[in-house]
């Protein structure tokens, strides 16, 4: 099946099927790959549809890291997409732009950072993130891997909560989540917004679309190994 290019194009076919009543997918809402689990037959379509759109942002280039979780557990798409992931998840990565390093395994998930090296080591470079992570105990000086190993050591304690910073975050809004925990936020999107709100909702916004793209594509007959060979 042809891809659609235009995500444009995709979103106009979407709403010619709601209005001529035929089964479709919701459009007044931002799709999920709850919405397309059901379109891939094979075992490793359905895992790359899953980290396609997991890691959207990521292998597009518009976000240095992710933070995906893969459960062990029966999805809608009736699999278990941790065992997929053991399966087929090294084959699947060998041609893309992207790292995966796993932070925490538990019985049921494992908790994946999926991350660009080239981003990382760019945002590790900048002085913000340098002195952040001086001031919370990271080894210098830095380097990608000493801190992905630092920062994996402290997921055996829970999430750290400057594990924002390596996701693309502002850092006032990482700060503000540290200080405050919910309060004084102004909602939340992909994370949690404190101080003035409006880069943090145009980068947010930015981040959603990139994922939207690729459901969309996904939706209107895009397989999933042809999104990925793109990247």
């Amino acid at each position: 099946m042809p891809c659609c290019e235009n995500p444009n194009c995709c979103a106009d076919i979407l709403e010619k099927k709601v209005n001529s009543g035929s089964p479709s997918l919701p459009i007044e809402r931002d799709l999920t790959w709850i919405d397309v689990a059901g379109m891939f037959p094979t075992p490793r379509e359905c895992l790359a549809a899953f980290f396609a759109i997991a890691a959207a942002e990521v292998i597009s280039g518009a976000k240095p890291a992710n933070m995906i979780r893969i459960p062990n557990q029966k999805l809608p798409c009736g699999r278990r997409m941790y065992r997929l992931w053991q399966k087929f998840g090294t084959d699947l990565l060998a041609d893309l732009p992207v790292s995966v390093r796993t932070m925490r395994s538990e019985k049921d998930s494992a908790l994946l950072l999926i991350y660009r090296s080239d981003l990382l080591e760019r945002r590790l470079n900048g002085k913000t993130m340098q002195t952040f992570l001086l001031h919370h105990g990271y080894p210098q000086p830095l380097t990608l891997e000493k801190t992905l190993h630092h920062l994996q050591e402290s997921f055996s304690l829970g999430v750290p909560h400057e594990v924002g910073m390596f996701l693309g975050y502002p850092i006032k809004d990482v700060k503000g989540f540290m200080r405050h925990g919910a309060k004084f936020s102004h909602g939340r999107g992909l994370w949690r917004i404190y101080g003035p709100p409006a880069r943090s909702l145009r980068l947010n916004s930015f981040y959603r679309a990139k994922r939207q793209e690729v459901i969309t594509k996904l939706a209107t007959g895009c397989l999933p190994s042809q999104l990925l060979q793109a990247a």
